[in-house]
């Protein structure tokens, strides 16, 4: 394997295509995936003690590529070398808030009454804008980022005010409960071209019992309200849906309530960290697969896990999120906040204070699964079978969509 790795490896350097680096990073993924494995069936200490040897060496590929590069010639142009050996993450999340109203059964973030200050805020931009890409994404998450509105304004007008420069191919895309909805942000959202990710699950009995109010009312007529006010300015925005596997009967009847009421484009999330039996898979695809007929039948929605936008496994696709302490987290720490509190910095890339370069800091599905395997091993060796679980999950969610496409 070894041998195999470093072959590419020296293709690489031969023509600097990154498809060889693609297909690296897939070596090393299943060489961990069968570590893993082999950790899970307590089987071969002694194999799977080699494989992450060799693991540990090659997880940061990239900068092994890059030091050696500069350390055979160090006259050689840095700056090119980067653009030819990084890949700069698209898109970057800004936790401007640990604020919400609701209190999700499935929500792993933590909540409190922490915003990101402004000097935070436009540092996390101005990091954005070191990517050696054209088109980059500015990301609004929280808790819920409506409740800072002021802060979601303030990044608009400075990234665009830096864009008028760079000249990239800027989105905004704001992920929303939609209860703080009105007219005033639907106006700006349309006036700066945002992209809205609308979180609901569906008919109001299983909203209410899965995304509880914090003052405990019901809200989901008001919601309805203001989220067909959003569908009809014309602002671009999809539905999200999360399903767990107590709910997974419903996948497809709420998937059809929220088309009922006005969503043409729409996505649907099994829950992550959660184990997943394979009666509970088995029925997740049968309920896919209704899904998967409506849509042939109603040409005029689009079901958003059929498009690249959706990548599988998910829980692999960890992006750079920058929390309200200036800190920039791969999105596993935020997300699985609430329940390993005491691992969240394990999961530091830098911090603002420190990043001059994005570029350095994306991360491949490997490198994202690497992370994982040392946190878990270290802190929590129970959640090796979750987590493989959810991968094995993601694979056969991705060849079921395939087949069925």
């Amino acid at each position: 394997m070894k041998k195999q790795i470093e072959e590419l490896i020296n293709s690489f350097l031969l023509d600097f295509d990154q498809r060889k680096l693609e297909l690296l990073d897939k070596v090393l993924f299943s060489l961990l995936l069968k570590k893993e494995l082999l950790l899970l069936e307590k089987n071969n200490a002694k194999e799977a003690k080699k494989m992450e040897a060799l693991l540990a060496h090659y997880h940061n590929y990239r900068d092994l590529i890059f030091k050696k590069l500069i350390r055979n010639n160090p006259n050689l142009d840095k700056n090119l070398l980067i653009k030819r050996i990084y890949q700069a993450p698209a898109r970057l999340i800004l936790l401007i808030t640990h604020s919400c109203q609701l209190k999700c059964r499935y929500c792993r973030v933590r909540k409190f009454s922490d915003s990101m200050k402004e000097k935070v805020l436009l540092k996390a931009i101005d990091l954005l804008f070191t990517a050696n890409r054209r088109d980059l994404q500015l990301q609004f998450f929280g808790g819920e980022p409506l409740l800072r509105f002021d802060l979601v304004k303030k990044a608009v007008e400075y990234a665009e005010k830096i864009n008028k420069t760079a000249k990239r191919q800027l989105t905004f895309v704001l992920t929303t409960n939609g209860i703080a909805l009105d007219k005033e942000k639907i106006d700006f959202f349309k006036k700066h071209k945002f992209l809205i990710e609308c979180s609901i699950d569906g008919e109001i009995e299983n909203q209410l019992k899965m995304r509880k109010a914090r003052d405990g009312k019901n809200y989901y007529k008001h919601l309805l309200d203001n989220l067909r006010r959003l569908s009809s300015s014309g602002v671009n925005h999809y539905s999200i849906s999360v399903i767990m596997p107590n709910n997974v009967r419903s996948t497809f009847k709420n998937f059809r309530h929220l088309t009922e009421n006005g969503f043409k484009r729409l996505q649907t999330n099994y829950s992550l960290g959660v184990f997943w039996p394979a009666a509970t898979i088995k029925i997740l695809f049968k309920e896919t697969k209704k899904i998967l007929n409506y849509a042939k039948k109603n040409k005029n929605m689009e079901f958003i896990n059929l498009t690249s936008i959706r990548r599988e496994p998910v829980v692999l696709n960890a992006e750079l999120t920058v929390d309200c302490d200036g800190g920039i987290y791969l999105e596993s720490g935020i997300c699985l906040e609430e329940d390993f509190k005491k691992i969240k910095n394990k999961f530091l890339v830098t911090d603002l204070n420190k990043a001059k370069n994005i570029n350095f800091y994306n991360s491949t599905q490997f490198q994202n699964f690497y992370r994982l395997s040392r946190v878990y091993s270290e802190v929590n060796p129970r959640f090796r079978k979750i987590i493989l679980n959810n991968i094995k999950l993601g694979q056969d969610y991705n060849r079921f969509l395939k087949t069925e496409k």
